[in-house]
């Protein structure tokens, strides 16, 4: 498949090598390499044919990757734990039925499938482990909540259990449109439960929230929070931190780097809803998001959530809710009433990529949480009594473009996944403390080699005083 993708681009390689000598590369820093990656991703991204829903989740990037360093050892989270997470999560999405898919609630499988990432000398029952300073990142892959598996994440999870000393606990969480919104954060929160209180007999360790990271990219960065948010509306204990990398946080697409023209070049994204081939996936899907939007228009009292510009959208264009479902905070975390009362929070973004403000905002608001005005809104989840300023750490790097630490051939990828083992390191060290440090926020402008210097806040200042926040453009 790699070879004939390839093959079938022969002209766009040699087009982009002419270009990148005769008129330079689309950032100054980029190497013909990353060019020539970026500019193919992107062909198979944004121009490929149009595939089924099943095809494009069947794909798995860098199947057969080892690391002689590492072991990986399968895990199965029973079922009774997305049980449990799903009582909690009826309780926080009640007000917003009307939007959901009831589907959720019917898994196709009897547990959620994982891989446990280790250094291979690591072992559970190892008395010599000193338990309390154990540490565990719970990651949550991308792919637009659609298509991903944790089979193409095993490289950079070596990387990143490298760089932070802890395991990496990745699951192939429910995809839509099979298994829409909230199937995935169902997945996710039994994810943190079974952690949390494993079953009697499984040979595995319990850990203290204190001791887990919550960790994603792109949808998975935007799920991540979520899920932050979900353990602390239910009053759960935290985590000890959470790091989003490239985070999808916002699904009206409100924020205005999103259809900014002139990352066009740099960025992996489509402004574009993408199109695909009639299958059983889809075409089912279609049927029960018809009978969704008959629920309501046969019920006009029933006040939605959200902006009415989301339901003047038309057709539906994402697979993981309706577009009057949008502005629910456990789908788009930037829209949540407050983003104050989260554990520390690691947000990483790159400045040529379109989720780029909307990585900033949510930074600024959730540190805070007095100052930063709300969506044009009223949400009926009342969550305005997190004030508490979230301790927030932004990053924002130079000429990268969306998700860049999963290309392992630009520096700045290596960079960011060692400043993020750090990062994990630091706040579990600082979870347990009985006095830890007090909050602050760090809003961070890292160069294509590697300077760090902090962020000119009046680079930002048209985003920080953005007045269509939740608001879909252009309808």
């Amino acid at each position: 498949m790699a070879t004939m993708f390839t093959i079938r681009n022969i002209p766009l390689i040699i087009s982009t090598i002419f270009q990148h000598f005769t008129r330079g590369p689309p950032q100054p820093s980029w190497s013909l390499k990353l060019h020539l990656i970026t500019k193919l991703f992107r062909e198979y991204l944004l121009n490929g044919q149009p595939r089924t829903i099943e095809e494009l989740q069947s794909v798995v990037f860098n199947k057969n990757f080892e690391d002689p360093h590492f072991k990986i050892d399968k895990i199965i989270i029973p079922h009774e734990y997305r049980i449990n997470a799903q009582v909690n999560i009826e309780k926080l999405v009640k007000s917003y039925t009307i939007v959901i898919d009831p589907i959720w609630k019917s898994p196709k499988n009897d547990g959620i499938n994982g891989e446990m990432i280790m250094n291979k000398n690591w072992n559970f029952n190892d008395q010599e482990n000193d338990w309390e300073k154990e540490k565990i990142v719970i990651y949550l892959h991308g792919g637009g909540y659609f298509k991903g598996n944790i089979e193409s994440y095993r490289e950079i999870l070596c990387e990143l259990s490298k760089a932070s000393g802890a395991r990496i606990l990745s699951i192939d969480y429910r995809l839509a449109p099979q298994q829409p919104f909230p199937a995935a954060l169902c997945d996710a929160l039994a994810t943190y439960l079974y952690l949390t209180n494993p079953p009697d007999g499984s040979g595995f360790r319990q850990y203290k929230p204190n001791q887990i990271v919550i960790c994603g990219d792109s949808s998975g960065g935007g799920l991540s929070a979520s899920l932050g948010l979900t353990i602390r509306d239910s009053g759960l204990p935290l985590p000890a931190g959470i790091v989003g990398w490239s985070p999808f946080l916002d699904f009206t697409h409100s924020m205005p780097s999103f259809y900014d023209p002139t990352l066009d070049e740099t960025d992996l994204v489509s402004t574009k809803p993408a199109s695909y081939d009639s299958s059983t996936a889809y075409d089912e899907y279609k049927a029960r998001t018809r009978i969704i939007l008959r629920n309501i228009q046969q019920q006009p009292e029933i006040k939605l959530i959200g902006s009415d510009s989301l339901k003047r959208i038309g057709e539906p264009i994402n697979l993981y809710i309706i577009n009057e479902g949008f502005a629910i905070p456990y789908i788009s975390p930037l829209l949540a009433e407050s983003l104050g009362g989260l554990p520390p929070m690691l947000i990483v973004t790159g400045n040529g990529e379109r989720l780029r403000d909307e990585a900033i905002y949510f930074s600024y608001r959730a540190a805070n949480p007095e100052k930063y005005r709300l969506p044009a809104y009223e949400i009926d989840f009342d969550n305005s009594r997190f004030k508490s300023p979230t301790k927030i750490t932004l990053e924002v790097f130079d000429e990268m473009f969306h998700a860049f630490q999963l290309f392992k051939v630009c520096d700045p990828s290596k960079l960011s996944i060692q400043r993020a083992g750090d990062f994990i390191s630091k706040v579990i060290q600082e979870a347990a403390l009985a006095d830890p440090p007090p909050h602050n926020f760090n809003s961070l402008k890292i160069s294509y080699h590697g300077e760090v210097r902090s962020l000119d806040e009046s680079s930002i200042d048209h985003v920080l005083k953005w007045d269509k926040v939740g608001v879909f453009p252009g309808v």
